[in-house]
């Protein structure tokens, strides 16, 4: 997976995009583990609850800090998944809704996974319905 750093130090931006060539769920399942993997390593996002938001439309899922009490993203510093293999492959945006969604929950249930639920409370949200905790 290619990996780009945006930063802007004078308003405190900082977005690390990963590139995914992934075509099916496996890869990407493969995909975003390694993004998890990040995450707990280097402490990405310093909120105790994260926000995958997927965007069908764009074929990307976008992680950032989170509070669900009161239904606030803190995107200053997020992380970005772009899945263009597979948004060239999908047959419509309910289907990559629902493989991305598969994806993240199988991916939370790893090791990689177990660990940054244990530091993070997880929820996802697509463009048309509201968050939904991962148990």
């Amino acid at each position: 997976m290619k990996v780009t750093l945006t930063e802007n130090k004078e308003i405190g931006y900082k977005r690390l995009s990963f590139d995914s060539k992934s075509t099916e769920e496996n890869g990407i399942i493969t995909d975003i583990k390694f993004v998890l993997n990040k995450i707990n390593k280097e402490q990405l996002i310093e909120q105790n609850e994260l926000l995958f938001y997927i965007d069908a439309t764009n074929g990307n899922t976008f992680i950032t800090g989170y509070n669900h009490g009161i239904e606030e993203m803190f995107d200053n510093n997020g992380i970005a998944i772009e899945f263009p293999e597979y948004w060239e492959v999908v047959d419509n945006s309910v289907e990559f809704d629902e493989t991305i969604i598969n994806s993240i929950i199988k991916a939370l249930n790893s090791d990689i996974g177990k660990r940054t639920k244990v530091k993070h409370q997880v929820y996802y949200q697509t463009e048309i319905d509201d968050a939904e905790k991962i148990k």
